[in-house]
Parts: structure tokens; sequence; C-alpha cells
């Protein structure tokens, strides 16, 4: 493997942290299994050792660093290669929709990067933002993490978050990748997962509603959803809705599913009673 350029020295603040490990290089490739056709956007190409063999693999490659040295290293080390789009900006604040009109890039592209550590939940959104544009996205996140999106109900690890992920994504966890392959070497391991866009049987009449209910729920997870639901609406009306969706009313936010979830929401979306919009 590479070492860094320049004997460049990792920002914190980037939450930087460097692929080691050929192996894993190696089943990453594979698990993306891309081809001659594919358009992919990765987020934080680092080095570029994952960049370089995706751009022997792909149609295009769009790298989006933040790193203003590591952007001139890859510039340098990356001009070569007819088929890169090498940005020099912010993920969160690149415009993915306008800049693949403006390359003239159609069809769905996959998304793949080790992303920084520190705002995996704002890149997820970003995902989220942008779901239309996407056909798949294969990211680096650590283990704890990965756990939580995966999580299903009736597990220690399952959450708002793994609702959150479930209602836009369907999650797969490919494989664990050890501390010990990073440099520098971050304090936790990581898993390596991919996330495919799906289309929900049963959908919300109101996304935020949706959300809102969830969040209220598991922020008050050691109490039943009768009483934790009770501070959206009226305790009696909440009883009433959780019998009449045949739902027990001493369940915890941890035993319902995102199905019941979007039940309960669409319920209470029905209750005249109900303030709209949700705020």
């Amino acid at each position: 493997m590479p070492f860094l350029p320049f004997n460049f020295h990792s920002k914190k603040r980037f939450g930087q942290n460097f692929l080691t490990d050929k192996n894993i290089l190696d089943k990453i490739l594979k698990s993306v299994s891309a081809s001659k056709d594919d358009v992919v956007l990765e987020i934080g190409p680092g080095e570029g050792i994952l960049t370089k063999e995706l751009l022997s693999q792909v149609r295009k490659v769009i790298a989006v660093e933040l790193d203003k040295h590591l952007y001139g290293y890859l510039k340098k080390d990356l001009g070569d290669f007819g088929n890169i789009e090498l940005i020099n900006s912010d993920i969160l604040e690149f415009n993915l929709e306008g800049f693949l009109k403006k390359i003239n890039v159609k069809d769905k592209i996959k998304l793949v990067g080790n992303i920084p550590y520190n705002i995996t939940t704002p890149i997820l959104e970003y995902v989220f933002s942008n779901i239309d544009l996407i056909d798949s996205v294969y990211i680096m996140v650590q283990k704890e993490f990965a756990l939580r999106l995966v999580a299903r109900p009736n597990t220690k690890d399952y959450s708002s978050i793994s609702c959150f992920m479930q209602f836009h994504m369907e999650p797969k966890l490919l494989f664990t990748v050890r501390k010990t392959c990073f440099s520098p070497k971050p304090k936790v391991d990581s898993c390596f997962i991919r996330l495919l866009p799906r289309q929900l049987k049963l959908k919300p009449k109101d996304n935020d509603l949706l959300f809102k209910v969830i969040r209220n729920a598991f922020n008050q997870r050691r109490k039943n959803i009768l009483n934790s639901l009770s501070t959206l609406l009226d305790k009696d009306e909440v009883a009433g809705i959780l019998a009449k969706l045949h739902l027990n009313s001493n369940l915890r936010a941890e035993n319902l599913s995102l199905e019941d979830y979007i039940r309960i929401s669409n319920a209470f979306f029905d209750c005249n009673s109900f303030a709209h919009p949700v705020l």
C-alpha cells in the first residue's frame, strides 16, 4: 500500500483515518462490484488507493476531498486518468444533482467512501436527500454505529436511528474491519456496509409525524408506549389507537417494528384532535 504523501499528517478535525490493509481494499472492491458503465461518487478519497482501483474499472469517478493538501496531491497523482472529476469541497455542501447535470450523467450512481466518523449522521442525511440519484451506497462506519443501523426490533442495538435508516434504505453489514487496518489507528473497529434504496409497502401519511412518533418513543424508551406517546396525544386516545391496531400498550419502543410506527403515526394523522401541521 502507498504511503501518505509529503510527510502528510492526518487532521483530527477532518476525522482522517487512512486504510493501510491491501486485503481490506480487495474486499471493498469485490463488494462494490463496479462495472465499466458505473459512475461512482467517492467521499474522501484520501491518498487515492481506492480511487485508482475504481478508475480502472468504471466509466467515471467523482472524488470529493475536503483537505486542500490531499486534493493537491491527488490532482498531480491522478492527472493521467481521463475519467476522474476531482472536487475540493465539503461533501455536505456539494450539489450532486447540479454536478451530474453539468457533466451529463443521467444514470443513477454508486456512492463509496471511508467516511469521517464524526459526521456519519449528516452524511447519511445527505445520502437520503439525494436518494433519487443513487443506485447503491458502500461506506465504512464505526462498528457500533453499523450494528445500530441494521438492528431489528427486540434487540439491544435497535433504536430510532435503526428506524430512520430502514425507512430510507435496506442496510446490510458486509464485513468488519479491525482498527489496526488504519493509520492513524482509530479507537474502535469499523464495518463496511451496503445501503440499497427501498420502497416501503406501507407508507406514512406524514413523514415528519412518523419520525416525531419514533423519537418520542425512543427518547423515553424505559416507559411503555402508552406513556411515551401520550406526550403527543391524549392518553385515552393513544390507548384507543393502540387497541385498534392490536398493539399491547405495555410494549416499549424497542418492541415495535418500523411498520408498527407507520401504522401508529397514520392513526395519529387521522385523529381529529391531533394538531397539524407537525412542527
